[in-house]
């Protein structure tokens, strides 16, 4: 086996774990754990593990079968709340584990996606997407579908919500507590009978783009709107007293992706303030500590920040880490204990794949590992890259940064390179385990270059949104300009380049197959091609980064100009093109139009569609099938590297 395909099995063999909450006493973590990928017609087998800070050995909590998930501790006793489709799959059910064992409660139609338990422990609230819904890009972003496929598949805004319910313990009396003209998005409680909530009358992906800030009270579902956003919210949390209210408002490319300043709302009056600690203004998720002061996480460049900081916007303590700190590279997070004297988190970085840490100190100066799901795959991974940070200029003098693969081999001089550009574009390219989920190009014996561009997030609010209204302009330039730099510096043949992305990744990767003839092979995953087709068929994205609604004409016009279909005008590089079959973010078509429209100049182009797929895969075989394809196709015009 060689070091591609020993990547891939080691690769398989990680597991992720998420969903962290503390026991009552501190002493435990409990937290889901999932695996890479799933086996063809399954859900990801989840499992809920419970893991003591002592060192003792991890116990699962539960087995399936189907996927298990979103566990969470009652504040007044050991019962453990979880979520698992076991009953029918793809449709996530609440279940109870106490001494006497597992049990289904409520009555529940729609899928889970969220749960609080009330102080009194007697009752959780929960959060469940009606069947027809989409998830979001960063889960799959496929149709919401469970046990036997739609026929006919029905969408409209009359018969599908995502619902708050208040589901009983002790008889699983199921009643709808939330409004009824609205669709939730995420929420918090605010004592037992209200909850603060991010929510939309249009319940579509699209409705997202542009929610409001409530108060729901519970008791009656009446929804109080708090305030009305120019961008994206997240996150809304309300201080120990009740009068003020935490929450992110930021442009941001996807559910889920939002960083910012903190927003602090104050009730009676309505003011707002905002909050950047240091000036940090890439905050991800923040939890109030006291009536004066929050403990916030967000992305510090190529790395992590988390710390305390007052509503003046002096810092207590901020650490900076060249990790990511969080579940996920989406957002950054820590999860305190129950003395609020400490907390864990889920850590990676170069070479450290994700494992559950503690630090028990008001600051993170050492971690202490709580878990050791990875620690056999880190150890036996011989063929780990060298992971080396980049920095440069775009053609303004905007500083950038970014991150080079390169394998191991000991071979010299200019190297193939593959230019891997992340999606969002609010993300970016960080130190973490698998960054920009590039090891198998690296083991392949192919330099891979992560650049990150303008409008990425953890370099501020004001970098976040320098490419909005000007899509596939200077961000691309920027791009081009990281490649110039590992090209001056030895490190990439100018003669033997490749390109690929996904999502919005996919989107330049096309313009860069429209547009130059630079690259000799590209590979597009889960792109898009055109604006004007994917705004009408997916989300209200385009709408943001192109200045504005596309129902304004300036607006569409920027939009028809920077699509790669509109710019095919003299193409010479060969181009895959890869997608889920029910991708609802990027859908389908688009690869079918580039694919089309390249055929029809006489470019070699090869299109692959994933049955069961959505925005990424997530099937075991398909995941191998794809990167062996990829290999494949930059082998045969790059030359293979090993």
């Amino acid at each position: 086996m060689d070091f591609f395909e020993a990547s891939l099995a080691r690769l398989h063999q990680l597991r992720f774990p998420s969903d962290l909450s503390f026991t009552r006493d501190g002493t435990a973590v409990v937290a889901a754990v999932r695996p890479a990928a799933h086996e063809l017609r399954q859900s990801p087998q989840s499992r809920v593990w419970r893991f003591s800070l002592d060192g003792a050995e991890a116990v699962q909590l539960t087995n399936g079968p189907g996927g298990n998930g979103l566990p969470h501790l009652s504040p007044v006793d050991g019962t453990l709340a979880f979520v698992s489709d076991r009953a029918l799959q793809g449709r996530m059910s609440l279940f109870l584990k106490d001494d006497h064992g597992e049990r289904p409660v409520g009555e529940l139609a729609g899928t889970i996606e969220d749960m609080r338990w009330a102080p009194d422990g007697g009752s959780l609230i929960v959060m469940a997407a009606d069947r027809g819904l989409d998830g979001g890009a960063t889960n799959g972003a496929q149709r919401l579908t469970r046990g036997e496929p739609e026929d006919p598949a029905v969408t409209s805004p009359a018969n599908a919500r995502r619902r708050l319910f208040r589901v009983r313990v002790d008889d699983g009396s199921t009643v709808e507590v939330g409004p009824s003209k609205f669709s939730v998005w995420e929420f918090e409680l605010v004592g037992d009978d209200a909850a603060l909530a991010v929510v939309s009358v249009d319940p579509s992906e699209r409705g997202w783009y542009h929610a409001e800030l409530t108060r729901i009270d519970l008791a009656t579902g009446a929804a109080t709107i708090l305030h009305r956003a120019r961008w994206q919210l997240l996150a809304p949390a309300a201080d120990p007293s009740g009068k003020r209210i935490a929450f992110l408002d930021g442009w941001s490319s996807d559910r889920g992706l939002v960083a910012s300043e903190i927003s602090i709302l104050d009730i009676a009056t309505g003011k707002i303030i905002t909050v950047a600690p240091s000036g940090m203004s890439s905050i991800t998720s923040m939890k109030w500590r006291d009536d004066d002061s929050l403990w916030f996480t967000g992305w510090s460049r190529l790395g992590s920040v988390y710390g305390v900081t007052h509503l003046d916007g002096s810092v207590e303590w901020m650490t900076q880490e060249d990790a990511i700190i969080g579940t996920s590279s989406f957002s950054a997070g820590i999860t305190t204990a129950p003395d609020s004297k400490g907390f864990a988190a889920v850590r990676e970085s170069d070479g450290a794949p994700p494992e559950i840490v503690f630090t028990s100190g008001a600051k993170a100066s050492a971690w202490s590992a709580v878990s050791n799901l990875n620690g056999d795959v880190a150890r036996d991974f011989n063929a780990y890259p060298e992971v080396r940070a980049v920095a440069w200029k775009g053609a303004d003098g905007v500083e950038l940064e970014g991150l080079v693969l390169l394998p191991r081999d000991g071979a010299k001089g200019p190297r193939p390179t593959i230019v891997d550009i992340h999606g969002g574009p609010s993300w970016a390219v960080r130190h973490a385990y698998n960054p920009g989920d590039a090891l198998p190009f690296a083991t392949a014996g192919y330099a891979v270059f992560l650049p990150n561009y303008r409008g990425n997030v953890g370099w501020g609010k004001a970098f976040g949104m320098l490419n909005v209204g000007d899509p596939a302009g200077a961000e691309f330039q920027d791009i081009l300009a990281g490649l110039d730099k590992c090209v001056t510096a030895g490190i990439s043949d100018p003669d033997r380049l490749g390109i690929t992305g996904a999502s919005y990744g996919g989107y330049l990767t096309a313009w860069a197959v429209a547009t130059t003839n630079r690259f000799k092979a590209a590979v597009m995953v889960s792109g898009f091609a055109n604006q004007l087709s994917s705004h009408y068929s997916c989300k209200d994205f385009h709408a943001f980064i192109n200045g504005g609604p596309l129902s304004e004409e300036r607006y569409r016009r920027v939009a028809v100009d920077r699509s790669a279909i509109t710019r095919l005008d003299r193409p010479t590089t060969p181009t895959l093109m890869m997608h889920g079959e029910g991708d609802r973010c990027t859908p389908l078509g688009q690869a079918q139009e580039l694919y089309a429209a390249l055929l029809e100049r006489g470019v070699e182009s090869e299109l692959v569609v994933y049955p069961r797929e959505g925005h990424g895969l997530r099937e075991r075989d398909h995941q191998l099938e794809a990167w062996r394809r990829m290999i494949g196709w930059f082998d045969r015009y790059l030359g293979s590297p090993r």
